[in-house]
């Protein structure tokens, strides 16, 4: 037994030694060559979700997403209309644009106008309902929100609908009406979705909806390490590198979002083919600028 605890203890101070060798070796050798760059600043959308779920074909009522003025028609009751379809163009009203974007109210599927609630040159409401439509090809998505979204969930809002049938194909939809219920604080928001595939009747569904947008730091996807710690990255100043973990957020097509323990003025290591440690000597091969 004392000759196996000897040579136990033998064997992890040579390890010791061996690791303290290599340290060495890395912060004092030949320095490593590294790509560097900077984090960028860039707007981030912060979704809000609700799960909710998919109804049976019904009667959507369109409403106006805002308060506008009625510039046109293109239907009328008894219109059949394809997905898409113009059925009504609006001039948003309260802004202080002089020449504001119109709004243009689409058909979200295939289906027969039922009536018409309003006239050309008719002044309307945010929730005022403009069309009744009717088609089996409708569906109805139901979701509750917190009330307090109200002023962010009109009605002509686009959402992103999620189903776990599809999980890579998200439909882009657009808010029908809002219904706020005596009960509760939760404020449903009605989406009619067109026919497809995965979104079947019955089938839970998420709905993401852009309630806010920030400034936030994002760096490739290839500065960051995965170490003991967590998600680390190689901060250089002067010509070593100091590891900093940092906290992750969403991951985005052009690379990941840093929630916290970064600077937007540091410069990372994106880039390089030795492992990185602190301390270790660098020099920059491709600097990229910030």
């Amino acid at each position: 037994m004392f000759r196996f605890r000897r040579r136990a203890a033998l064997a992890a101070l040579a390890a010791l030694l061996a690791a303290c060798s290599r340290h060495d070796t890395l912060t004092t050798g030949a320095p490593v060559g590294v790509d560097v760059g900077y984090p960028v600043a860039t707007p981030v959308a912060k979704m809000t979700s609700a799960v909710g779920d998919i109804e049976p074909g019904a009667n959507p009522v369109v409403t106006a997403s805002r308060a506008a003025v009625v510039r046109d028609i293109g239907v009328r009751t008894g219109s059949v209309t394809a997905r898409g379809q113009v059925m009504a163009t609006l001039r948003p009203t309260g802004t202080r644009q002089r020449h504001p974007e119109p709004l243009v109210i689409r058909a979200p599927a295939a289906a027969t106008v039922t009536r018409v609630f309003v006239s050309v040159g008719e002044r309307v409401r945010a929730g005022q309902r403009l069309l009744a439509l009717r088609g089996a090809a409708i569906r109805m998505a139901r979701a509750p929100f917190p009330a307090r979204l109200r002023a962010v969930l009109q009605a002509g809002r686009r959402v992103f609908v999620h189903s776990p049938l599809a999980p890579r194909t998200p439909l882009k939809a657009t808010i029908v009406r809002l219904t706020h219920p005596k009960k509760g604080d939760d404020l449903y928001a009605w989406i009619a979705l067109p026919p497809r595939r995965g979104f079947a009747v019955g089938s839970p569904i998420r709905v993401d909806v852009v309630t806010a947008t920030g400034t936030r730091l994002v760096i490739p996807r290839s500065a960051v390490s995965l170490r003991r710690p967590g998600a680390v990255v190689f901060v250089v100043h002067k010509d070593r590198v100091q590891e900093r973990r940092i906290t992750m957020g969403r991951t985005l097509p052009q690379g990941v979002v840093v929630r916290a323990g970064l600077r937007a003025h540091s410069q990372i290591v994106i880039r390089t083919q030795a492992r990185m440690i602190s301390g270790m000597r660098v020099h920059v091969e491709r600097p990229q600028g910030p």
